[in-house]
């Protein structure tokens, strides 16, 4: 692995006495979106909350590894200092500041900033998202689900992330809306963000994703080019719900002979 860009090596987690992440290597070269893959439970909102330094709010800690920015240790940061080196989480469950209105969760998010600095994030967050322009005076817990999925990921932009953390970013949205915010995050990349992207559609995400990898019960279990990761056969049949019809054929088969021999 190189020094440029995001860098987890060897990152291992701790819940107490239970292990949650084991010897985790990754990489988000600059200008990347990369996806983490699996099931409910693998270590994947883990992973992310350890990078950002927020893992002890829930209980966790890091127990080897180290992550690096360029070079930089992060693991030894504070959650702010995280984020003023440039990297930003968006957790699950967008967690926006219900009763605060669209506007003062966006400062929320540019707090250390400079005027002009928040002026021109702010011109960049209304031109990816005009409908928090548009709901500035409102509370932000009026907003839908998909707009408050918009002002989560907004209000992390505030901070001008070199590379964004999403978690679950399409969780509880609709299909239409869903496949708006993913061609936000893939705007959002082309303008220079790099992405690390936590997604339970696994689809969507190896769309979006240049490099994925696969977590299963806290450790990485496949690693690769995204198109490549799509076009395996396991990955298909755990993640993208493609049938091997050959495996499916020859079950049928069993079951039928089975059933030949109860009824004989």
């Amino acid at each position: 692995m190189s020094g440029a860009g995001l860098v987890v090596r060897d990152l291992s987690v701790g819940y107490g006495p239970v292990r949650a992440l084991r010897r985790v290597s990754l990489e988000v070269p600059e200008g990347a979106v990369v996806t983490v893959l699996g099931a409910n439970g693998a270590g994947k909102s883990t992973l992310l909350r350890a990078i950002s330094r927020t893992l002890s709010f829930h209980g966790g800690a890091v127990t080897g590894g180290t992550v690096t920015l360029d070079g930089r240790r992060l693991d030894r940061l504070s959650p702010d200092r995280v984020v003023a080196a440039g990297v930003c989480q968006v957790p699950e469950g967008r967690r926006v500041f219900a009763r605060m209105k669209v506007a003062d969760n966006l400062r929320a998010g540019a707090l250390g900033g400079s005027g002009s600095g928040r002026s021109a994030a702010l011109a960049r967050v209304h031109e990816l998202f005009p409908v928090l322009a548009e709901r500035a005076g409102q509370r932000a817990g009026l907003l839908s689900g998909g707009e408050q999925q918009m002002l989560a990921v907004a209000r992390a932009l505030m901070a001008t992330p070199r590379v964004l953390l999403l978690d679950e970013p399409s969780l509880g949205l609709a299909p239409l809306m869903a496949r708006r915010i993913a061609d936000t995050v893939r705007e959002i990349n082309t303008q220079g963000t790099s992405v690390l992207l936590v997604e339970q559609n696994a689809a969507l995400a190896l769309r979006l994703a240049t490099r994925a990898y696969v977590l299963e019960v806290g450790e990485v279990t496949l690693s690769g080019p995204a198109a490549e990761l799509s076009a395996s056969d396991e990955v298909r049949r755990r993640y993208l719900g493609v049938v091997d019809e050959d495996a499916a054929a020859d079950a049928e088969q069993a079951t039928d002979r089975t059933l030949t021999r109860w009824e004989g």
